[in-house]
């Protein structure tokens, strides 16, 4: 059996009236693709946070700020013969910054109310149940 392990954020960010959560449409799983959180695979001898950051600035072009301790894993198996990790961390955007899109893997991002990123996450919505518990 193989083993993987994927980590991002769920990033969250407060509008005049509530929370929304930045979500991504990746282009990669499946032929029409999906709504979740961003995040990657580990490289090299990298910590779950480092991996979190570079793969959410890759993907989106922002850097975060973790928040507190907060943490989900969710392990699943995206293909027979592998299993996976994938860690998901409380984050908020740095002030003052653009989303810029890595064209080749998100089609596209939106900041969601909590309802309407239930409904538009594919995987993840235990994931933002969990890391909302820890808010």
């Amino acid at each position: 059996m193989k083993y993987e392990k994927s980590c991002g954020a769920v990033i969250y960010r407060h509008n005049e009236t509530e929370i929304e959560y930045l979500l991504v449409f990746n282009k990669k799983m499946g032929a029409n693709g999906h709504w979740g959180f961003p995040k990657g695979h580990r490289e090299g001898s990298e910590n779950e946070y480092e991996t979190a950051q570079r793969e959410i600035f890759e993907e989106i072009g922002i850097s975060v700020v973790f928040c507190g301790n907060a943490k989900v894993v969710t392990t699943y198996s995206p293909k027979e013969g592998i299993t996976k990790d994938a860690v998901y961390f409380l984050a908020t955007p740095k002030n003052g910054q653009e989303i810029k899109i890595q064209r080749s893997e998100v089609a596209e991002y939106s900041w969601c109310s909590p309802e309407k990123a239930r409904i538009l996450l594919t995987y993840d919505a235990k994931v933002l149940d969990k890391i909302e518990k820890s808010m």
